[in-house]
């Protein structure tokens, strides 16, 4: 093992990525030993130095943080801890504290960096295996959320088991999330359906405009889905020949 740990921060605002290297520098263990500051860059630098520790901002110009992970997670096959941090609301952090990553709030606190540090230190040291990849992205995970960004510029976390479809607005080109309290939300524009397959292996796409959840799928009649309450009266999520094979290899058992 090294002596130190290597860190790469992904940040596209300059003060906030020095001012996290300033606070790093308290720490003779942590190296940081690359700044990017944007998804592509990223994302190779990632890949060239193979850090112990990722500080990531959330938002991105080109996507989000956990965008970024879900294109990398497959290639990752070390010892990776991530930390995202944003200027957003504190009600993210017990959220995402709750799965395989921490958080920071911009401007960075003294204490809860420390908190952050103590809790990588931790983890790190008690486990000697590689990094399981699906702790990048809880793809597998019903009980896994994703952020969205909505139109008043506030972030909100969505549970996976919450969706019980996505339909594609083809007047707004992007996808929408339509959830069990009835409510739909727009994801962003970039969003492509196969990226929303590949988060979640429950999400499977039926037609070119709908991608159902399995879990609220209760039959397939005259090409069309029936779904679970609540949405047992919604009748527009048809399956097309294209991607019915799909479909049913993932819903026919026996």
């Amino acid at each position: 093992m090294s002596n130190y740990y290597k860190v790469v921060i992904i940040d596209d605002e300059n003060a906030s990525a020095k001012a996290l290297v300033k606070e790093l520098s308290r720490y003779p263990r942590f190296h940081v030993d690359g700044v990017a500051h944007d998804a592509e860059s990223g994302k190779d630098m990632i890949m060239r130095i193979m850090p112990d520790l990722l500080f990531l901002d959330v938002e991105l110009p080109e996507m989000y943080g956990m965008e970024l992970l879900a294109e990398i997670k497959d290639s990752v096959n070390w010892s990776m801890r991530v930390v995202f941090y944003t200027a957003h609301d504190k009600y993210l952090i017990n959220a995402l504290r709750n799965s395989a990553f921490d958080f920071l709030l911009k401007p960075i606190d003294k204490k809860e960096f420390e908190v952050v540090i103590s809790r990588f230190l931790l983890d790190y040291e008690s486990k000697t295996s590689l990094f399981d990849k699906h702790e990048i992205i809880n793809a597998d995970n019903k009980e896994s959320s994703f952020m969205v960004v909505l139109p008043t510029g506030e972030m909100r976390m969505i549970k996976s088991s919450d969706v019980g479809f996505f339909r594609y607005a083809s007047d707004r080109k992007l996808w929408e999330a339509v959830l069990v309290t009835d409510e739909v939300v727009p994801l962003r524009r970039n969003v492509s359906a196969e990226f929303i397959c590949a988060y979640n292996k429950n999400y499977i796409q039926v037609h070119q405009s709908y991608i159902i959840n399995l879990d609220f799928l209760v039959m397939i009649h005259d090409s069309i889905c029936v779904l679970c309450p609540p949405f047992e009266n919604i009748k527009e999520v048809t399956i097309s020949r294209k991607y019915k094979k799909n479909l049913m290899d993932h819903f026919c058992i026996f």
